[in-house]
């Protein structure tokens, strides 16, 4: 942490040095009391790091060793105050803004209601402004529980009203009361994948298959009643079917949509094919990272710390936070976070039985997927497929009892 913090202060340079004499070039700089940080040789030449300080006493080593000395990245307290230095102006601009938004942040400037579908959302605004929740009242004047309890015992139809803040902005969270969903289950049971019918058992419909039989995904396994049941509160079957319309509506019978119910259990088999390279080159993360800040106006992005990356090959992640709006007006200044995360090249060589293993943990994985969580599995084979030169490939076949029918 300290070697971070000095760093900082005294500020780093990132070069590049070319040159047919490297190693002299490090120890004419080591004699000139020079240190070298995170040295690395590279295809273009070394790369390395030294102190702001440091920098001017490597012309004598570069001079008598004939090397080329690039800078590449500058890092460091000392680089920002000299780049904000000529930008005396700007700076004055942003702390106005700055203290500008840390007087509207003591404020409520937006209020707003999600959750809510039965409730007109004006009525609960309303009831809340008159609890003292509106915009342009400091925060800590306003106590946020005890005004969601009063708006929960206000309005019967919410079964709960929570108040989040988050900055200038206050969401009112409606959680209404809904009546208990009947599950929508009528119909046929079809079958949801394919598999060997080895159980059948039917409660209310016409099997369609037999025990022993491969049924197909989505193919009918116990069809519904061609006609719909209609019963009275006492249990009976309606007595007259030739009753009127008018009747029917008006008295205790109630219609019910066919539906087929049974269950049937089978055995289903899935599998899964994976291969693995001997020899692998890929691109990786190091676990090293360079943070920065900036502000947004408009289109024009001005960094404050780590304008661009301090490494050769590195991903770039940007995120952009924006300030609260208030009513439709937004502020013109974003804020923005850069991430830059070093990768490197990596070159792997495994053996075979390493390959082979690894294809076999990622096809296992893959076909494990493919079932339903608590099914029981029967058989597991893993095959090992003919192979192309440096390349494993393992099949995974598995085989379960599970659940057929279902509604579609």
């Amino acid at each position: 942490m300290f070697s971070k913090m000095e760093a900082f202060l005294n500020g780093r340079v990132y070069l590049l040095a070319r040159g047919n004499q490297l190693p002299r070039f490090l120890n004419e700089g080591i004699k000139d009391g020079i240190e070298f940080f995170r040295t690395q040789k590279s295809e273009l030449g070394l790369r390395a790091q030294v102190r702001l300080t440091d920098f001017i006493k490597l012309r004598r080593a570069a001079r008598e060793t004939h090397t080329k000395v690039k800078i590449t990245a500058k890092y460091g307290w000392p680089f920002i105050a000299a780049r904000w230095w000529r930008r005396k102006g700007l700076l004055i601009g942003i702390g106005i803004i700055v203290i500008t938004i840390s007087l509207l942040s003591q404020y409520i400037l937006t209020v707003s209601v999600i959750g809510n579908k039965r409730i007109p959302q004006e009525q609960i605004i309303q009831s809340a402004e008159k609890l003292g929740l509106k915009t342009w009242v400091l925060h800590r004047n306003v106590d946020l529980n005890k005004i969601a309890k009063t708006l929960t015992e206000e309005f019967p139809n919410a079964a709960w009203i929570g108040i989040e803040r988050k900055g200038t902005s206050v969401n009112i969270k409606v959680v209404e009361k809904t009546p208990p969903k009947v599950p929508n289950e009528y119909g046929n049971l079809v079958a949801s994948k394919s598999g060997l019918v080895k159980e059948i058992m039917v409660i209310q419909g016409s099997p369609l298959i037999h025990e022993g039989e491969t049924v197909k995904a989505g193919q009918v396994l116990i069809q519904a009643p061609s006609q719909a049941i209609a019963a009275n509160p006492a249990g009976k079957a309606n007595p007259s079917p030739s009753l009127g319309s008018n009747q029917q509506a008006s008295g205790n019978t109630l219609s019910q949509k066919p539906v087929a119910k049974g269950f049937v259990r089978g055995r289903v088999w899935s599998s899964a094919e994976a291969k693995v390279s001997l020899v692998e080159d890929k691109v990786v993360e190091s676990g090293r990272f360079a943070k920065g800040w900036g502000i947004k106006f408009g289109n024009r992005v001005i960094m404050v710390t780590t304008p661009d990356s301090p490494y050769p090959q590195s991903s770039k992640e940007v995120e952009v936070q924006s300030l609260p709006a208030w009513r439709n007006w937004r502020f013109p200044v974003e804020l923005i976070t850069v991430r830059y995360k070093e990768l490197e090249n990596v070159h792997i060589e495994r053996t075979q039985a390493q390959a082979r293993q690894l294809a076999e943990k990622m096809a296992r994985e893959e076909v494990q997927s493919k079932v339903a969580p608590g099914v029981s599995m029967i058989e597991e084979t893993v095959r090992v497929l003919p192979n192309t030169p440096n390349v494993e490939r393992v099949r995974v076949e598995i085989e379960t009892y599970e659940d057929l029918a279902v509604y579609p």
